[in-house]
């Protein structure tokens, strides 16, 4: 587990890294607090986030019991985009993991079948995108930020995966053949799909109000 906990730290920091360089779209980082209206964005959209992850989990757990990590990772970047929008709407140090907090209380007030483990992957999702946002200085918030940002959550949340359900990586294989399959469902449907959302409602003027 060790050597899986330090994979994961490692995909953070390249993923972060590659925005860091290669995203062009830098914007002056914000200063001050959280906005009553800020507040009030995160928290609608963790809360419709999390009736909506509610049902994909369900798919996950189906999936996931019948063929293994590898069926899992497939879905598991369906997890993460609203993660991004919040982020993208309100830019500001610690959306991420008061977003995925308050999705991750959802789902257990709902029902999830993790219970209150739920909150484990609403944590470790929130920091890999924290994490990303970090090493970018929280002043990059184009599409390649929100693809790494993406990729970084889809594939650490796995990390909590494993300890949850004892997923021993030194011995089974499928978690780490699992790890490209996370990558690339959380850069579609986490960090495209997120940034894709995130343009829309910028055409609404939300996205400029809410960054004040």
């Amino acid at each position: 587990m060790a050597l899986f906990t330090i994979f994961n730290v490692a995909v953070l920091v390249v993923l972060g890294l590659i925005a860091r360089f290669t995203d062009k779209n830098i914007t002056e980082k914000k200063e001050g607090g959280y906005t009553t209206q800020n507040l009030v964005i995160i928290a609608v959209l963790a809360a419709i986030a999390g009736v909506i992850n509610t049902g994909v989990g369900n798919l996950w757990y189906l999936v996931n019991t019948s063929l293994g990590p590898l069926g899992g990772a497939l879905i598991q970047g369906m997890f993460m985009w609203a993660y991004i929008l919040a982020v993208f709407i309100v830019r500001r140090p610690g959306v991420a993991l008061i977003f995925g907090l308050i999705e991750a209380g959802t789902e257990v007030l709902l029902g999830n079948a993790a219970g209150i483990g739920t909150l484990g992957w609403g944590i470790s999702q929130g920091l890999a995108i924290e994490a990303v946002l970090l090493i970018c200085t929280y002043s990059r918030f184009g599409f390649v930020t929100a693809v790494m940002a993406g990729m970084a959550a889809s594939q650490f949340g796995t990390l909590w995966t494993s300890v949850f359900y004892g997923w021993d990586p030194s011995y089974s294989k499928d978690v780490w053949m699992a790890a490209p399959i996370n990558l690339i469902s959380g850069a579609i449907f986490s960090g495209a799909l997120g940034y894709f959302l995130a343009t829309k409602i910028a055409k609404t003027g939300l996205v400029r109000s809410a960054k004040k």
